[in-house]
């Protein structure tokens, strides 16, 4: 790698890899999507977070990681100084980092962070990662097995990710008629999404029985994918968790030596590179499963109809094509 750095302030450390050409992509692209693995990390570290983004040609550009940093711990702190360090490295090469969009999953910390160093952009959680948090919920209420064997209940527990695909202002009241839909025993599932992801936790309620809120700690705004497909960045973070598959089987152990990590990082770096000419020199970029393709492909058919269905219909038809 031709960028290494030892980040020590004596309590935390980061390893950072990149390279000038990697920092020249990060410039031109329109969106990076960051996340953190962790089971093939150097015992002294938590995790190994990297940042993606498309590089190449336009139309055939592919997803790849561009950046690799070994880092103790997953403090807001941290993933400041991470972001701090690439940007006065980008500036030592007369470079201005300034995505539009970043999608993360949803934590707290390194959205922060995002905001903080990175304030032009806008954060957006990824769909996966919401359906995740949903399906823990699921289990956390003890309806696993429910969820598993009642096709009824299991589509329309399905209706709440499938929100995401409606615009942030309509989120509020298309939840209200989700929720007169669902069952008592769904009721621990609607408070918690209600007071995280729609509305916020109540902060008083008044004599006549309207109530104060706090802001959600995740609003609309920040998950819905409505607006996607309009400025061409993934509702998901699938490409990064396919490559996080990948690279944990290339390690093939949990925990190996730093200079094993290192060495595996610069043989990715030589793949990534290898990806990238094979676009510039016009290549066009994998296919889709099939499965997956079918799949968008009714999404895209639900979401032009929209006009015709009501907000549940178009939510069901949502609904149906999603997996938790």
């Amino acid at each position: 790698m031709h960028f290494s750095k030892d980040i020590n302030d004596g309590t935390e450390r980061i390893l950072l890899f990149t390279t000038s050409e990697n920092l020249k992509w990060l410039q031109k692209a329109k969106f990076w999507i960051m996340d953190g693995t962790f089971k093939t990390v150097p015992t002294l570290f938590r995790q190994l977070y990297s940042i993606h983004a498309p590089a190449g040609g336009n139309i055939n550009s592919r997803i790849v990681p561009l950046v690799y940093a070994l880092m103790t711990v997953k403090s807001e702190e941290l993933y400041q100084r991470l972001f701090q360090e690439l940007n006065e490295w980008a500036e030592e090469n007369e470079l201005e980092l300034k995505p539009d969009f970043v999608l993360t999953d949803f934590e707290k910390a390194s959205i922060n962070a995002v905001k903080s160093e990175f304030s032009s952009a806008r954060s957006k959680g990824c769909h996966f990662h919401l359906g995740q948090n949903v399906y823990r919920q699921i289990q956390d209420a003890g309806l696993t097995k429910k969820y598993g064997t009642d096709q009824d209940f299991s589509l329309l527990i399905r209706h709440i990710p499938a929100l995401a695909f409606l615009r942030p202002l309509e989120i509020p009241d298309a939840f209200d008629e989700v929720k007169a839909l669902l069952p008592s025993d769904a009721e621990p599932i609607i408070q918690w999404f209600e007071n995280n992801y729609v509305r916020g936790r109540i902060k008083r309620t008044f004599r006549n029985g309207t109530v104060q809120r706090h802001d959600p700690l995740h609003p609309p705004e920040m998950w819905s994918v409505f607006d996607n497909t309009e400025f061409a960045f993934p509702r998901t973070q699938n490409k990064v968790e396919a490559w996080h598959r990948r690279w944990e089987t290339l390690i093939a152990r949990p925990h190996v030596g730093i200079f094993t990590m290192i060495k595996q990082i610069q043989k990715e770096q030589n793949e990534v590179e290898m990806e990238i000419e094979q676009s510039m020199r016009g290549e066009p970029a994998p296919k889709k499963r099939k499965e997956d393709e079918n799949r968008e492909a009714r999404i895209q058919n639900v979401i032009a109809d929209r006009g015709n269905r009501s907000t549940i219909d178009f939510l069901r038809g949502i609904a149906h094509n999603l997996s938790l």
